[in-house]
């Protein structure tokens, strides 16, 4: 016997037409149904990772237990662009923008170079950013030694959409999805 995995037919699909059950080449026709929101936000989207280890490409650490943000001790990185340098601690807490400014200035949409504050190494670049301004998304492991598949990425450009801090395996989806690399 047969079996008929179809949809029934008379099945309606956009504008009130009856849906076809096969494409042109043969192949079953699933239509795929919209989830409805339940207005309630999940665990998993009210969770914020704090980074409470992380290095330079050299096996510093960069945690600054002197500047805390939220009650959590911060980055603690160089920046360099012409004409200005200076160094900022950055928040450890996964899509928390905040900073403290320890010398220098940032300017909101320009790239500046980050480095380490201890041993001077340029943050490594994992893939450019999509944003405006041509900012790359540089690399801070979360071992000593550095492993792309455990740490953190986030945009060098000031006030960046993606200036915050993501797992490098997310940016490289992210990534082949807009088909950028």
């Amino acid at each position: 016997m047969i079996r008929n995995w179809c949809l029934p037919v008379g099945t309606r699909g956009r504008k009130g037409s009856v849906m076809e059950q096969f494409d042109k080449s043969g192949r079953l026709i699933i239509p795929l149904s919209r989830r409805k929101s339940t207005g309630e936000e999940t665990d998993e989207k009210k969770v914020r990772y704090v980074i409470n280890e992380a290095y330079c490409p050299n096996g510093c650490s960069i945690i600054d237990k002197e500047h805390e943000i939220k009650c959590a001790p911060g980055l603690k990185m160089r920046f360099k662009r012409p004409g200005m340098e200076g160094e900022l601690v950055l928040s450890p807490i996964q899509g928390d923008f905040e900073k403290i400014i320890l010398s220098g200035e940032l300017e909101d949409g320009v790239k500046d170079e980050l480095y380490c504050p201890h041993c001077g190494v340029m943050f490594m670049k994992l893939v450019n950013c999509s944003c405006k301004a041509g900012g790359d998304m540089v690399v801070i492991g979360l071992t000593p030694k550095l492993d792309f598949n455990n740490s953190i990425a986030f945009c060098n450009v000031t006030g960046c959409v993606n200036g915050t801090t993501i797992a490098s395996g997310e940016v490289i989806r992210h990534v082949q999805l807009l088909g950028t690399i």
